[in-house]
């Protein structure tokens, strides 16, 4: 493929910045090994939000992304959708985080 000069300054000049996408999940149920939360059962963060998350859970089945804890922790994740509970999503942190029932999450690619 021949790129000119022309349409590659362009494209740089054009392109899109990448849009992170975040969301907020409020934690069901905690799965728990040592006092830390190994897997965590979530959904929507509250009533406005909750065809949004679903939407989004719908269209990202599996994906990995990073996820954020209350108290600040940060870490990479795999959230997947539980398909036998409408709109919720099973989230396995990289690193084990300390949560609890209740608690709200932020989520972001």
């Amino acid at each position: 493929m021949k790129l000119h000069r022309r349409t590659f300054l362009s494209a740089l000049l054009f392109a899109r910045p990448a849009r992170a996408t975040w969301l907020e999940v409020e934690v069901l149920e905690t799965f728990d090994l040592n006092g830390r939360s190994v897997a965590i059962l979530a959904h929507h963060a509250d009533e406005a939000s909750r065809q949004n998350f679903t939407t989004w859970l719908q269209n990202n089945p599996k994906i990995t992304l990073r996820v954020r804890t209350g108290t600040g922790i940060e870490t990479q994740a795999s959230v997947f959708r539980v398909r036998m509970c409408f709109g919720r999503a099973l989230i396995l942190p990289q690193q084990p985080v300390q949560t609890r029932r209740g608690e709200l999450l932020t989520l972001w690619t």
